[in-house]
């Protein structure tokens, strides 16, 4: 199927003439050198759109950054504070000064007649709020017109085996004069169900038993967001936007084990939280020193989950409990003061501050009789502070029509206290304190007025994922995962060179990335056992796994893993992707996206020492999408699929390769009068998850001493939403 979509690539990409064109016409002046691609509303209007992610959808090119906007930053992710980098998915050359508060929340929010136009970006431009990684989009609202409209949708979400739960999504916008405004709420629901059939076996593979886990997780929860916007005429724009999302979690998970060791667990989850977040962006023109960009954003998010286990189908009381309690906050600011230095020169210089603070708590208790403990299984608290500055400079040179480059440099001071509460009260505090230097240059060269070249040299480091830091319960594999307070961040230098050609007559475009990635610091699994020989002196791993065979030794050995840094990872690999219309095979309203990326990635493995590709990546990933918009009946269709090789976990007393499935999605919606839209959509079509093999071994990988062999094989419930929507 595969070779079957590339084979109409190449052919599509021998036409370089298109006949047909899908709709309207985008303004493509391929003839001026120019990087920018212009959709206005007209464009779209035969669609009958209701909201701007309808029109997004339309557009070939946009059909990855939607993809990525979607599902990449609900919770405020790994992002590292604004930064210069973002979403590709601009409103008004401005990104949503939020980071739980997302920018693909607000894209379904917004009216299509608000839209004046939608602009394609490539490569490096000046004068936007985040850096290209290759396309931007940018959306020009209509200004100065007394609006009002309302938005609202109706529907409900149906997993397979489980009841209908409904959804809704009402918000209202609308300007008078210099102020825009937007309210809204939506009630989400989301559910996670799957069930596990496993087969053990011995170390010469003989059947020992079998287990069945069947686990269903409801996700429900309301989010109430607004928005407001002022323009002071001479003295700026001040925008504001916020959110409050309480929600709840009543989850269940039976395990059921048959044969040698019998065992009953069903596990009750009870969860609660909230998260709120308020921020906001002020732009100015300040005279001869240039114009003044600030963004700020405030949020919290509190979270308790309990989970009681019962060893009985009929037990009168739990046996064991596990509860996390999480409180973060973050607070970040930047500034940045934009001034042209001379013809076709500008430089944005300014400063971020970003202060985080992540407080959790994980303990597990096992009872002999209600309410009596038995034995506090792990207790774990930790206080964390993040102080992190930034200065930086960015500077946009269009050296000719052709050739712009964009060069930045950021210098980046962080200080992280980390306090772990013991338990007699008192303080253990580790406290680190980094200095980086991140430089960027992004070189964009337009070959023809359809084809471009991009190349990028970056540093980057990451946000430290502080989950980390305190040890947690592995549902997985069923064991505790020590905490470490003392990871650093990680860094890495990353080249690409891009080529894209665009073909004429908005029919789509093709790309080809080549990249490669040194990191230093990587984060992963690694070895913390203290090795000593048999007479208390400590040694190396090496040297211990060199002495003679000793079960005494052995046992009283610790072996234990936690996350830790590695000095040495690469990473290297293509990026492949296409979206091209269909109408040289007579269907013009069809659109096919291919995206495709081979990575090798690999590091030294910390407890065998082989050379190894990262933990859970797969080498290959193949992304395939189809839309078909038939106009004349104002109905559109599509099928979305997912295929990737297989990847592989690694840890002290396991290896775990795993073969996913692929995933499948489809859609289908429908304009039944007068801007109203009904839609239906299915995820996980197929049902499944993965198939898998875990080898344990009876303590360290390296004694090569297997315990057991699991085979399992994890199904997961099909998904069906339905809605109805339109605006007023």
């Amino acid at each position: 199927m595969a070779k079957k979509y590339l084979s109409l690539l190449l052919l599509c990409s021998c036409i370089s003439n298109p006949v047909f064109a899908a709709g309207g016409q985008a303004d493509d002046p391929v003839g001026e050198y120019s990087p920018i691609t212009i959709y206005d509303y007209d464009y779209f209007s035969e669609f009958g759109p209701v909201t701007l992610l309808d029109m997004l959808e339309r557009i070939p090119d946009a059909q990855q950054i939607l993809a990525k906007s979607d599902g990449g930053n609900r919770n405020g992710g790994n992002k590292r504070g604004f930064g210069s980098s973002g979403d590709q998915i601009l409103i008004g050359g401005k990104r949503l000064s939020g980071k739980a508060n997302t920018i693909s929340d607000a894209l379904a929010r917004i009216s299509a007649h608000n839209v004046e136009h939608i602009e394609l970006i490539r490569g490096a431009a000046e004068g936007l709020d985040v850096q290209s990684e290759g396309l931007v989009i940018n959306v020009v609202l209509e200004a100065g017109i007394s609006t009002s409209t309302t938005f609202w949708k109706v529907g409900g979400v149906y997993y397979e085996g489980h009841d209908v739960s409904p959804t809704f999504t009402l918000s209202h916008s609308g300007s008078t004069g210099n102020l825009e405004y937007m309210f809204g709420v939506e009630k989400k629901h989301w559910e996670f169900h799957f069930d596990r059939d496993e087969i053990y076996l011995d170390e010469n593979g003989n059947q020992t038993g079998n287990l069945y886990v069947q686990a269903s997780y409801p996700r429900p929860s309301t989010a109430f967001t607004t928005s407001v916007s002022y323009s002071f005429e001479e003295n700026g724009t001040l925008r504001l936007n916020g959110l409050y999302e309480p929600r709840r979690e009543d989850g269940e998970e039976l395990r059921i084990e048959q044969g040698l060791n019998p065992f009953y667990r069903r596990s009750a989850k009870d969860t609660s939280g909230s998260k709120w977040e308020i921020g906001g962006d002020y732009e100015r023109s300040v005279g001869i020193f240039g114009h003044l960009k600030t963004l700020f954003v405030i949020n919290r998010d509190k979270n308790n989950d309990l989970v009681e286990r019962y060893n009985a189908a009929d037990a009168s009381f739990n046996h064991q409990s596990l509860q996390t309690i999480l409180n973060r906050s973050e607070k970040i600011i930047r500034a940045s003061l934009t001034k042209a230095i001379a013809d076709a020169q500008s430089l944005e210089a300014g400063g971020e501050g970003a202060f985080n603070s992540y407080d959790q708590s994980f303990n597990q208790i096992s009872y002999s009789a209600e309410d009596v403990i038995d034995d506090v299984i792990a207790n774990d608290e930790v206080e964390i502070s993040e102080k992190r500055y930034e200065i930086f400079a960015n500077h946009n040179y269009n050296i000719s029509p052709q050739l712009t480059t964009q060069s930045s440099l950021v210098a980046e001071f962080s200080t992280i206290t980390a306090d772990t509460i013991l338990p007699d009260g008192s303080v253990s505090r580790r406290q680190t304190s980094f200095t980086f230097l991140k430089p960027r240059v992004n070189v964009r060269y337009d070959v023809s007025g359809n084809d471009q070249i991009r190349a990028t040299a970056e540093k980057r480091v990451s946000q430290l994922d502080f989950r980390n830091f305190v040890t947690r319960f592995d549902n997985g594999t069923q064991q505790l995962i020590l905490g470490n307070t003392g990871i650093k961040p990680q860094e890495d230098w990353q080249f690409s060179l891009a080529y894209e050609h665009r073909f004429s007559n908005d029919v789509g475009s093709i790309e080809l990335q080549f990249f490669h990635t040194r990191f230093k610091d990587y984060i992963d699994n690694v070895d913390f056992t203290v090795y000593q020989n048999e007479f208390g002196d400590g040694i190396s791993p090496d040297e211990y796994f060199a002495l003679p065979p000793s079960d005494a030794l052995r046992n009283a050995t610790d072996f234990s893993a936690k996350s830790g840094n590695i000095d040495r990872a690469t990473a290297y690999g293509l990026k492949f992707k296409s979206n091209i219309r269909l109408g040289f095979v007579g269907v013009p309203e069809a659109v096919i996206n291919i995206d495709y990326e081979y990575s090798t990635k690999n590091t030294t493995d910390q407890f065998t020492g082989i050379w190894r590709r990262f933990d859970r990546h797969s080498d290959h990933t193949l992304k395939l999408g189809y839309r078909h918009d038939i106009t004349s009946w104002k109905f559109s269709y599509g099928v979305n699929g997912e295929i990737k090789s297989d990847y592989e976990r690694f840890y002290i007393d396991y290896a775990w390769p795993s073969s996913p499935y692929p995933e499948l999605s489809a859609f289908a919606e429908v304009n039944v009068y007068n801007g109203i839209k009904a839609r239906v959509e299915g995820n996980q079509l197929i049902g499944k998850r993965q198939n898998s093999v875990k080898t344990n071994y009876v303590d360290h990988i390296k004694f090569d001493e297997i315990s057991r062999v699991d085979i399992r094989d994890t199904r997961a419930a099909q998904e069906i939403k339905f809605s109805l929507q339109g605006t007023f």
